[in-house]
């Protein structure tokens, strides 16, 4: 036990309570160091493989209709993109760098680009490919989905 401090030097200070570590119920004993961050939780075991999940056709408030396309890639948690042509007009899969190659694809990738690609979960990236235009949506070194144009 601690004693207490008080300003009046003739009388007997009273014993207070002085918290424990190890003391049952001590919410401070299952804290983290500060600055070290808590494990990212982990995706859902349901998403072990990069697909897509669906597409559906959606109206903008300037009555243009476009296309939703939800996917997930292995190991992260479901994300969506939308491609500016109705769903009958638009093609969504994951491939692979070789099926890039065999659309004709894989050349108008940068290295930079093509890293992504290759750093891909399984080596699949989600492509999209409508009547005017095609593109990949692999993640960047932050961890987001980005759009690479690879037919005009």
């Amino acid at each position: 036990m601690a004693q207490a401090a008080c300003s009046d030097t003739s009388s007997t200070p009273e014993p207070t309570a002085v918290a424990s570590a190890n003391e049952p119920g001590n919410s401070a004993a299952g804290l983290r160091p500060t600055g070290v961050p808590a494990p990212a939780p982990r995706s859902s075991t349901e998403h072990t493989a990069s697909k897509v999940l669906s597409k559906h056709d959606r109206t903008l408030s300037d009555g243009a209709q476009v296309c939703d396309v939800d996917f997930v890639y292995a190991g992260r948690e479901p994300e969506d993109v939308f491609w500016e042509e109705p769903c009958a007009s638009v093609t969504a899969r994951m491939v692979s760098r070789s099926a890039l190659d065999a659309l004709g694809r894989w050349g108008r990738l940068d290295q930079y680009q093509r890293r992504f690609v290759a750093d891909m979960p399984g080596g699949q990236v989600l492509y999209v490919e409508g009547n005017f235009s095609a593109s990949i949506y692999p993640v960047d070194e932050t961890g987001t989905s980005i759009e690479v144009a690879v037919a005009d």
